[in-house]
Parts: structure tokens; C-alpha cells; sequence
């Protein structure tokens, strides 16, 4: 018997709260299973909720693990998504900035070097 069955018992067998759990919560259910110390069925009995939720989140946390053990292996998709959005707001503000400069310059209006930079007074 588990540690959290007999908690369970401990408790007078009752049935955790229905609905959403906890991040806890899942993550216990799921290394209970991996762990083999519960079946999917004996956790979902528990907690209240069924037994293809707990089947859900131990296939999320092994996508999880999976997405975690490939970090190494160069940026996330996410990171290259962010990178190609990053030139590409480089790419408008160097196109907007030689559109000041040559407005400035047909409207006959001085351009102004880079400010100065300011020490910090800390």
C-alpha cells in the first residue's frame, strides 16, 4: 500500500475534494505511478477524479521531461520564434530611424548626436 493510501485510511478513507487539484497534487499522483508504488486506477480513486486524468498528466510530465532533457540540444522553438522577432523589430527601428534622420535633413532641422550618458547617482 502507498503512503498516500495510507494517509488515506489515516483520514478515514475519505476521497480527496472533486474537481481541480493541486500542482502537488498531480505531480505526487504522477511519481506514484511512475514509481510503481500506485496503479493509475488506485490514484484516481484517491483523489476523486478519473482514471484517464491521471493517464493526461503522466503523459504531460513525460512530454515535460522529454522538452526538459532537449534544452542542450540548441534553442526551443520558442527561442527561435523570439530571435526571428527580434530582427525583425531591429529591422523597423533601423528603417525608422534613417526615416527621422532624412526628414530632419529635408526639413532642414539639426540632428542631435547620442545623448550623453548619465552616471548614476547610486
Amino acid at each position: 500500500m502507498s503512503e498516500a493510501d495510507e494517509r488515506s485510511e489515516q483520514d478515514g478513507g475519505q476521497r480527496g475534494r472533486p474537481g481541480r487539484r493541486s500542482v502537488q497534487d498531480r505531480h505526487n499522483a504522477v511519481l506514484e505511478v511512475l514509481q510503481g508504488k500506485a496503479t493509475v486506477d488506485q490514484v484516481a480513486r484517491r483523489l476523486g477524479v478519473r482514471p484517464e486524468t491521471v493517464v493526461g498528466w503522466r503523459e504531460a510530465a513525460l512530454e515535460g521531461m522529454t522538452a526538459a532533457l532537449q534544452r542542450g540540444d540548441g534553442p526551443s522553438a520558442r527561442e527561435r520564434e523570439l530571435e526571428l522577432e527580434n530582427g525583425t523589430l531591429r529591422d523597423a527601428l533601423t528603417r525608422s530611424a534613417m526615416q527621422v534622420e532624412l526628414l530632419q535633413r529635408e526639413l532642414g532641422i539639426p540632428a542631435r548626436g547620442p545623448s550623453p550618458r548619465r552616471r548614476s547617482r547610486r
